[in-house]
């Protein structure tokens, strides 16, 4: 199910932006002014799918309509008392007509005194690191949190020791319904899994060892190649095994090919390994060269159930190598001066120009953000999210910005993703302004 069109009212108090998603190519663009709320739209969609619904308290609107692909709306009224201040959220799910789904849920306010000094939070949540009076920074996730998305991440086991918003009290039908578009906020400065620049005032002394993301990221990637030959080969074994007995079961009987197709599927899949060898998946064998003189009908036959056996074994990898592909594609076409190899031990790892293999770590921010940022596209979302990036010029280098949609359009065809990008950049949108969606300042 996806996100068809969401409508924000009275967005700062001042603005009601409508913004259609674009179905055909998977990716909207968002632009506009200074202070239209840009960022803030691509909060309210995270808080929405995730159901970080205190951030949605500190936000200032007083209503949305997110409607979907299967037709239904969900409609989210912000209401404020203006004697206790405290804030009040209504959900209404209805079908195309109209008609109420399910009956309206109201999630009021939680207490605002927690019970506890905030400084205990970090004690609680081991994850968290405190860098201001109300800001945590998250080693995990490594983003910045204020005290709402705090609670709304880890408002479960905060619970135990303080008095906050619960979700147990979220209705099945909307726990259902968000879980139905997985969005993921994508915050394009993140490239470690700490901090190396919390004030002194908050640095505790426990801190943990920094771990840079594309570190982890390689190591993941090394894995699902494991993961993905060890399956190739328990698949490979089970042909094997079976070879002598479906090429003499007289049961099963197909017509042979000619000398031309056979020779013609022959160097497809001799085409086909060395992709796979050229992806780092495979070591390059000795292969079988045909003879040169005509094959008879038996070495034909022959020919015919093992080429059809290669081609089964080959499709086993053929996920992961068309998304590795795309990755060392990617990458290489923005690295100067060096090149970076997939790798079955290391996951990947970066060459020079003078054959000096180079430690990620020396990589420069740019060069290791566009790694984090096309990796975690391509291998760790969910088919069918709907993906935020906000801002990405201001992590990309100038060269870079023109590739940016291009690449995108790719990642989201191969990764089956939809895409949602903030941004002021022209060099950003370049000649893709048939994707935007500008949201007005009123002027």
């Amino acid at each position: 199910m996806d996100l068809y069109e969401l409508r924000i009212e009275n967005l700062f108090d001042e603005f009601t932006h409508v913004i259609p998603f674009n179905a055909i190519d998977g990716l909207t663009l968002l632009h506009g002014a200074n202070g239209v709320g840009k960022t803030t739209v691509l909060k309210i969609i995270d808080a929405l799918s995730n159901r970080r619904f205190t951030t949605l308290w500190s936000i200032h609107f007083s209503g949305l309509q997110a409607r979907f692909s299967n037709d239904e709306t969900l409609t989210v009224k912000r209401n404020v008392d203006r004697k206790s201040e405290k804030t009040s959220l209504e959900f209404r799910l209805t079908e195309s007509g109209g008609r109420l789904v399910r009956p309206p849920w109201t999630l009021d306010q939680g207490a605002a005194d927690l019970g506890i000094p905030k400084s205990m939070i970090e004690d609680i949540v081991h994850e968290l690191n405190q860098t201001g009076a109300s800001e945590w920074f998250d080693a995990v996730a490594g983003d910045t949190l204020d005290i709402n998305g705090v609670l709304d991440r880890y408002g479960d086991r905060l619970s135990q020791y303080a008095r906050v918003p619960t979700r147990a009290k979220i209705p099945d039908w909307l726990r259902a319904l968000t879980a139905k578009f997985p969005v993921f906020f994508i915050r394009t400065e993140r490239l470690t899994s700490g901090s190396h620049d919390r004030p002194a005032k908050y640095r505790p002394s426990r801190e943990m060892p920094m771990t840079p993301t594309v570190r982890t990221f390689a190591r993941d990637l090394s894995m699902r190649i494991q993961q993905s030959l060890a399956e190739y080969s328990n698949y490979s074994q089970k042909l094997d095994s079976t070879f002598p007995a479906r090429l003499l079961d007289p049961a099963i009987r197909v017509e042979t090919p000619g000398e031309d197709t056979i020779r013609k599927r022959y160097n497809e899949e001799a085409d086909r390994r060395i992709r796979y060898v050229e992806s780092g998946l495979l070591d390059r064998d000795a292969e079988l060269e045909l003879p040169q003189r005509e094959l008879d009908h038996g070495e034909r036959r022959v020919l015919n159930l093992y080429l059809a056996d290669v081609r089964d074994k080959l499709s086993q990898l053929d996920e992961i190598s068309e998304k590795i592909e795309l990755f060392l594609q990617v990458i290489n076409a923005k690295f100067r001066r060096k090149r970076l190899f997939v790798d079955r031990e290391q996951g990947f790892r970066v060459v020079s120009s003078q054959s000096h293999q180079l430690s990620l770590e020396s990589l420069s921010s740019g060069e290791q953000q566009e790694i984090v940022l096309t990796y975690g596209l391509l291998f760790r979302e969910q088919v069918g999210t709907l993906v935020l990036i906000d801002e990405p010029e201001l992590s990309l280098h100038v060269s870079w910005q023109n590739d940016f949609i291009p690449d995108l359009l790719k990642i989201a065809g191969l990764a089956k993703l939809k895409f949602l990008v903030a941004t002021h950049s022209p060099s950003i949108i370049n000649d893709r302004w048939d994707l935007t969606v500008e949201l007005s300042d009123g002027e």
